[in-house]
């Protein structure tokens, strides 16, 4: 097992070498670390309705791993046992600007990659069981200690526990076993069978990217082209049919071009479907317009004004060049069409946080781009925040 430092991390030999292949221990990640979130802000978190928040008793619940859904009450909590069990979080970097900040660490990635932030909370022995995810971790120690168990075979038992709702393997061989501690980093490829088991209180921060699933995007690409030419099978004979039900093989392969086709179609008359589809937030986490609709003028009376304009939190901002030579800026699921001479512009666009008052006046006097400003600042994406 490698370690490396994520000051000195080399993003070029990672993805050569343990992206999306083995396990990779980044001792001291971040050296000195200290965790942006209290256990009693996660748990303030977990009692609001717009938060996903589950609650994992690996004992003392109504059954072995009993697993309870959120939003929850201080009273819920008073009633936990002392040991054994788990609050997980999801999405807390849309919500919490300090945990938003850790993305920086994983810019060698591109930002639609980047799903969310979960945050764990265990008691001693708290855990959700030994399990594998369909998607690239890392796994950032916050506070306290956990040790984790992570199998490096690939013929592990994909067996998983009857009578949970949760994905437990019933058979779990460790290869490899570390304590991490905080500012410590477990990166881990996707199917890897781990357990975590907090070594007293702890919290653990998960970077967890996106996967997407093939028959998703295609239903998102079907419902992204509704619009186009339906295409109708006609089958074609050139002799009688000597077996009345019969599926020929001609006849398979005539539905089967007709499906390429219409799928190429798709593909052509639906080139933005799939930056739409990769920066549409999930549900309940839309942007939210702060305040009544600004035009070209409103935009520059805030500016004159000394407002500042930020990227909200969870947005998620994307480009790239179309099949046409033209470019299409992505936000939130929204698709803007741009040029060549606003490319840089863009670019900031998509890695910064805040804009500088340089950038603004270049910004500013730009009819073209600021007007994407404003799409963006009224559909929630962009923010102003007063001096």
């Amino acid at each position: 097992m490698t370690e490396q430092n994520l000051a000195h991390f080399d993003a070029d030999d990672f993805l050569l070498n343990f992206w999306q292949k083995s396990p990779l221990l980044i001792r001291q990640a971040i050296p000195d670390f200290v965790c942006p979130l209290s256990p009693d802000e996660l748990a303030g978190l977990a009692c609001e309705d717009y938060s996903e928040s589950r609650l994992v008793l690996e004992k003392y619940g109504a059954k072995p791993w009993e697993l309870r859904h959120g939003p929850f009450t201080d009273e819920h909590f008073a009633a936990l046992p002392d040991t054994h069990w788990t609050l997980l979080v999801q999405d807390v970097d849309k919500y919490d600007a300090d945990v938003n900040a850790l993305l920086d660490y994983f810019r060698f990635l591109p930002s639609w990659l980047l799903d969310d932030i979960m945050v764990s909370y265990a008691v001693t022995e708290g855990s959700v069981g030994p399990h594998t995810d369909q998607y690239d971790v890392f796994l950032l120690q916050a506070s306290g200690q956990r040790r984790w168990q992570v199998d490096r075979s690939t013929d592990y038992d994909r067996t998983s526990l009857h009578d949970t709702d949760l994905n437990i393997l019933q058979q779990f061989s460790p290869t490899d076993e570390w304590t991490l501690e905080p500012g410590d980093i477990l990166y881990l490829p996707p199917g890897t069978p781990h357990h975590g088991m907090a070594v007293g209180e702890c919290m653990t921060f998960s970077v967890g990217l996106r996967a997407p699933e093939a028959t998703q995007l295609i239903d998102e690409l079907l419902q992204d082209g509704m619009d186009i030419e339906p295409t109708f099978f006609r089958e074609v004979k050139t002799n009688a049919t000597h077996c009345h039900g019969e599926i020929s093989i001609d006849s398979r392969d005539s539905i089967y071009r007709m499906l390429k086709q219409h799928l190429t179609q798709l593909m052509q008359a639906s080139d933005e479907w799939l930056g739409k589809y990769l920066t549409r937030p999930k549900p309940g986490l839309e942007p939210v317009q702060s305040g009544d609709p600004i035009d070209i003028a409103g935009l520059r009376s805030r500016y004159r004004a000394g407002d500042r304009l930020h990227i909200a939190l969870g947005t998620r901002i994307a480009w790239a060049k179309a099949d046409d030579g033209n470019y299409r800026l992505f936000a939130d699921g929204n698709r803007f069409n741009f040029a060549a001479p606003q490319l840089d512009q863009v670019r900031l666009l998509g890695m910064a946080k805040e804009f500088t008052q340089p950038q603004l006046d270049q910004w500013i006097d730009s009819d073209r781009f600021a007007s994407i400003l404003i799409a963006l600042i009224n559909q929630g994406s962009i923010q102003f925040e007063s001096p």
